[in-house]
Parts: C-alpha cells; structure tokens; sequence
C-alpha cells in the first residue's frame, strides 16, 4: 500500500558521560537528559509503500533530505515486538540501526568515505503505525568520541 511520510528528526547536544561506557540500567534511571540550548531540526514529506510478510512490517522510501538524496531507508518492526524497531539505510549512505527500548546497541554507519561505530541507546519507542499512523523514537546516539546526541524522531504516515 502506498503512503504519505512526513518526519521529523531533532537533535540536542548531550551533555555527560560517553554512552559508549555506560550500562544501559545506569541511562535508564536517569529522569532526564541534560542537553545543551542549540538544536536542529529536519522535516521531510515523502511518498513510500507499508508491506506485511507475515508479522514482519516493512515501510520502505527514498530519502529527500539534504545529503540523503539517493538513499533507500527501510524501517521494519514485528507486529509482536512494537518497541523494537531497525531501520536500515542502501545506497550513498549504508546503515543499519536497531532500536529497543531500554537497550543500547552498537550499530554501523558508512558515509561512502568511510563506516564507523555509533552507539544508540533507545529511551522510548512509541510505535502506533498501523493504529494511529504515528511513530516516535527518543534516543541518544554517539559517535564513539564525539559528543552525543539526544534525538527525537517522528513519523506520520497516511495511506493515499
């Protein structure tokens, strides 16, 4: 079935320790993240196809972001399993990302110039895709050595 996506992606600088070094229950409990003030935020409005292969969704489209141009994103999710999501990007840029609520997950992210390690540690996953349309995934991801990021995702789909 063909549907409309519009997303959102925002992002905070992380302010604390490497998430690299520290065990999932210990970013667990803490009740907030501290985040610096700058943020930034990405909004595309798109067009790609929901599929179902047994209790394997598939929702599947062409990246329109700048610098994603080319790209094809795949998000898959068990029917059974609704707060662990992957997202799996082919193309200029290759990827593959696992979210699970409560866990962390050390994934691979290639450029085209070169992959490297990211970590993500997934505090929410509020998957309500095929009741409500609606997707929201808050995590932090680091780059090891890098300062890491505090992310909202937001997905809404509508079936044409």
């Amino acid at each position: 079935m063909k549907y409309r996506i519009k997303t959102t992606t925002t992002q905070k600088d992380y302010k604390g320790k490497s998430i690299f070094d520290r065990a999932a229950d210990e970013l667990m409990i803490e009740e907030s993240f501290s985040v610096m003030d700058e943020e930034g935020t990405i909004e595309t409005s798109l067009y790609g196809e929901l599929e179902c292969v047994g209790d394997t969704y598939t929702l599947s489209y062409e990246e329109e972001a700048e610098g994603m141009g080319g790209v094809d994103t795949e998000i898959k999710f068990n029917i059974n399993k609704l707060d662990e999501i992957s997202i799996a990007r082919t193309g200029g840029i290759e990827a593959f990302m696992f979210f699970e609520k409560g866990k962390r997950h050390i994934c691979v992210y290639n450029t085209g110039i070169m992959p490297f390690e990211i970590c993500i540690y997934a505090k929410d996953v509020d998957n309500r895709l095929l009741t409500d349309g609606y997707l929201e995934i808050n995590y932090l991801i680091e780059i090891k050595g890098a300062c890491a990021q505090k992310t909202t995702f937001k997905m809404e789909i509508e079936k044409l």
